[in-house]
């Protein structure tokens, strides 16, 4: 595996890992603004029903990727609940969850300012919030959010570790973490474990590798005709990795599963502080799970 193919799918302490990523999501949203591509994630498909979700006409052409944000999200209820979404992209999938799941507010937290400009720009709705934001070091206080999002971002991040235990701190007692990555197939279990000692506990554990490998297929001409279309020559290549085209060893390495798509709802797990305080939140009492 190149040097390209391990920082793209090999969630390590790549080094100056998050450096390369910025400069790249910063690139993308400043230099290609007018592509039409509001979601970046792999998708996910319902073999048994690929186009389970009824989208208004605006959404059907991203209907994949935003499959993707609603098999995590409505793990639980969103509806009413002050939610986090970190890793939040150009947008689109934030933009969803506000205008779907109804959660009383969304933030959406990114490390790249030209993606933040692009979002602010983009969504003008009631209680959606773009701010910049470093994952591994949220700008709120604890116990701030009722839930917190993180769809396929977690992989760029150089400390996966100090980011769970970053969300679990933001988190109210008794809140919901929603999260979807793919891993190294030696590099589950390790993932596992570091969710566990963050102070979570597993809701909802999936491996949807084929579900979002079903999606990949699908989505396969769409990204090659936007690359060809919006992205120079001499670039179209290193899109087409990142996109995952067919063929591209990120496909490849999730087809015969060398990388596995991990899919999680999780709670935090309160103190006995928490445990202790009077008035506990009484908005996970009719979610759900």
């Amino acid at each position: 595996m190149n040097i390209i193919d391990k920082l793209i799918a090999r969630p390590n302490n790549f080094p100056f890992r998050r450096l390369i990523w910025k400069h790249w999501y910063n690139h993308m949203a400043s230099k290609y603004e007018k592509i039409k591509i509001k979601l970046m994630n792999y998708g996910y498909v319902n073999q048994e029903n690929p186009q389970e979700l009824e989208l208004d006409n605006c959404d059907e052409a991203e209907r994949y990727c935003i499959q993707l944000y609603d098999h995590v999200a409505n793990a639980i209820s969103l509806a009413g609940l002050k939610t986090l979404e970190v890793g939040c992209g150009r947008g689109g999938g934030a933009s969803y969850v506000k205008r779907y799941l109804q959660p009383s507010s969304l933030t959406g937290v990114d490390f790249s300012q030209s993606n933040i400009n692009f979002c602010r720009q983009k969504y003008q709705l009631p209680g959606l919030y773009f701010e910049l934001g470093d994952a591994e070091a949220l700008q709120f206080a604890d116990n701030s959010f009722d839930a917190v999002i993180n769809v396929e971002s977690s992989h760029c991040y150089q400390h996966t570790d100090k980011f769970f235990a970053e969300v679990n701190r933001v988190l109210r007692p008794n809140g919901y973490f929603l999260f979807c990555d793919f891993r190294p197939k030696e590099a589950v279990a390790d993932t596992q474990k570091k969710l566990l000692e963050a102070g979570f506990t597993v809701v909802k554990e999936e491996n949807i590798t084929a579900n979002v490998c079903a999606a990949m297929v699908l989505e396969h001409q769409r990204k090659v005709e936007i690359i060809n279309q919006q992205v120079p020559p001499i670039f179209r290549w290193l899109a087409g990795y990142f996109a995952a085209a067919k063929g591209t060893p990120m496909y490849e390495a999730l087809r015969t599963r060398e990388l596995e798509y991990l899919c999680y709802a999780l709670r935090k797990q309160p103190t006995i502080q928490d445990q202790d305080l009077r008035q506990m939140p009484r908005i996970f009492e009719t979610a759900d799970v």
